[in-house]
């Protein structure tokens, strides 16, 4: 397994682009954050107006986002072995208010080449 790292800077919400090209995610670890839901953004490039958040219905019944209750942080999502991803990627952090991270958060993400 080898790490990646995603910040997510202060005043921010969302990640810069993460290159999952050569390799599979299987989980993330999420440092102490604002109260919020951890949701996945992909697209298929690196053009910044065409990611979306992933939709996965079958992990997520109901709205079918690919979100995970992360609160105030400190936790460790496990992804399952079998999800696809996008080759490209970014963290999002979903707050009830609206509101952006109060300082930079770094998020290591758990991968292993494809």
């Amino acid at each position: 397994m080898q790490p990646l790292y995603a910040v997510i800077s202060s005043g921010q919400r969302i990640s810069g682009n993460i290159d999952l090209t050569q390799r599979a995610l299987l989980g993330i670890s999420v440092p102490v954050v604002n109260s919020c839901d951890l949701a996945l953004q992909g697209n298929v490039d690196t053009t910044s107006a065409t990611f979306t958040r992933l939709l996965y219905g079958v992990y997520a019944p109901g709205s079918s986002d690919l979100r995970f209750l992360t609160q105030a942080g400190s936790r460790m999502v496990m992804l399952p072995d079998n999800l696809p991803m996008p080759p490209y990627a970014r963290l999002e952090t979903v707050m009830a208010t609206g509101s952006a991270q109060t300082d930079a958060r770094t998020f290591t993400l758990i991968t292993r080449p494809r």
